[in-house]
């Protein structure tokens, strides 16, 4: 998931890409703008690139994927999400007696042709250093934004710079950035009773990368003591160094692999403490024998895929603290920027009738780390009336982003807990 700043976050990220493969162009202080082309007061006439976001459209391939996204009165099904492709024209400019233009052009479509995704460490690192940025998620997007080529015809060229721009022609070309997927800041609706058991047989591509994670999604706070996961794949090697990106925090955190197969197809690693509910991603890092002299740091030179996992959120105490309020104890402790919400369903109804399902909106304990409070009368997002919950007993559920807490089973093979009993 990514908010309203991923556009600007992928335009910023090209730029400083693009900046840092200039530097094999011999253009002396080329630089990269982010500028309309009939904007000659900000333009690198001198010797330069720039970057110009002409065009956004609907992606192909995943515009319809959350639909329907509303019933028929007009609650939610899911949270909407958006999915663009950025078209991107790049300029360049420079004395064309030495051919500046046609270096620089060289520089770029080699860039982005040995490297045409957007590496998360790069994104992350202009989350962190642009300051109106401050807040941008798009690190945590599992789908990876990837650059490719656009052929103009001559034709549609000539329309482009002759009556979109108005300006006169220089050496360009265009690429297409695909995808970009923004979620609302809704909360995502209640959902019924999960699915006691599922038979899902994947089938791994032979590809040297994590394939798949066992088990998909995970509590910590259940035994063992030090829960862990299993990676399955190719060439995973025990030596690798193993990273962790969790919600809201843009700093990888290191894991420990404890175990391993001498095929190099499964790797077990311990999950590592700092980790928030929601989709985590773990990722393996290979490194080159430090080179001399002693002490020097060690070269990267292959990291695999970014995995996405389930880390569940658990209930470790739950009360009705008061009238009207619910009291919940979540492990681990949640970001301050992930959506935590309390699901409820009906066990009694009474009067008899359907058991009725409600979503809270929960406020986080600014003196107690990981403590929320529920109010059991809310305003669901949308509506014009409040709404109640009455009383009577309830299984409940913590979500945290997409993720839910698990419930708990009886012998008799039906849900009996957690419970609230609302008075």
């Amino acid at each position: 998931m990514s908010n309203a700043l991923a556009i600007a976050t992928v335009t910023e990220t090209l730029l400083r890409v693009l900046t840092d493969s200039l530097s094999g162009s011999g253009v002396a202080g080329a630089k990269v703008t982010a500028t309309r082309p009939d904007d000659r007061t900000n333009l690198p006439l001198t010797g330069g690139v720039n970057v110009f976001l002409y065009q956004v459209s609907p992606n192909a391939a995943l515009r319809n994927a959350d639909l329907p996204t509303r019933r028929r009165n007009g609650a939610p099904v899911q949270r909407p999400q958006a999915a663009l492709d950025l078209h991107y024209l790049i300029t360049f400019y420079g004395e064309d007696a030495s051919l500046d233009q046609q270096r620089l052009l060289g520089c770029v479509v080699r860039q982005l042709h040995a490297h045409p995704a957007l590496r998360n460490s790069d994104i992350v690192s202009t989350q962190d250093s642009v300051g109106f940025l401050t807040g941008s998620n798009l690190s945590d997007q599992v789908e990876l934004i990837r650059f490719t080529p656009i052929n103009f015809s001559l034709e549609e060229l000539s329309k482009l710079w002759s009556v979109f721009l108005k300006t006169d022609y220089v050496l360009s070309v265009a690429y297409q950035a695909s995808v970009v997927l923004i979620d609302t800041d809704e909360l995502a609706p209640a959902t019924a009773l999960p699915v006691l058991r599922r038979h899902v047989l994947a089938v791994p591509f032979s590809l040297t990368a994590i394939t798949s994670i066992q088990p998909q999604s995970v509590e910590l706070v259940s035994p063992p003591d030090s829960p862990s996961i299993t990676l399955l794949g190719q060439n995973l090697d025990p030596a690798d160094a193993v990273t962790f990106l969790t919600p809201g925090n843009p700093d990888p955190i290191a894991g420990t692999v404890i175990g391993g197969q001498a095929d190099q197809s499964q790797l077990v690693v311990e999950l590592p403490p700092g980790l928030c509910p929601g989709v985590n991603t773990v990722t393996l890092t290979s490194f080159a024998p430090p080179e001399s002299p002693p002490g020097s740091s060690p070269h990267v030179i292959a990291q695999s895929n970014a995995a996405p996992f389930t880390l569940r959120p658990s209930i470790t105490f739950l009360a009705a603290s008061a009238p009207g309020q619910i009291t919940v104890l979540i492990a681990p402790t949640p970001a301050a920027s992930q959506q935590v919400s309390l699901l409820l369903n009906q066990m009694d109804a009474s009067p008899p009738g359907p058991p009725q399902a409600f979503q809270l909106p929960g406020t986080a304990d600014a003196a107690q780390p990981g403590v929320y409070n529920f109010a059991s009368s809310y305003t669901p997002v949308g509506a014009l009336e409040p709404v109640s919950v009455p009383p009577g007993s309830y299984l409940a559920r913590v979500r945290v982003d997409d993720a839910e807490s698990l419930l708990t089973q009886s012998p008799q093979n039906t849900f009996s807990g957690p419970l609230v009993t609302i008075s």
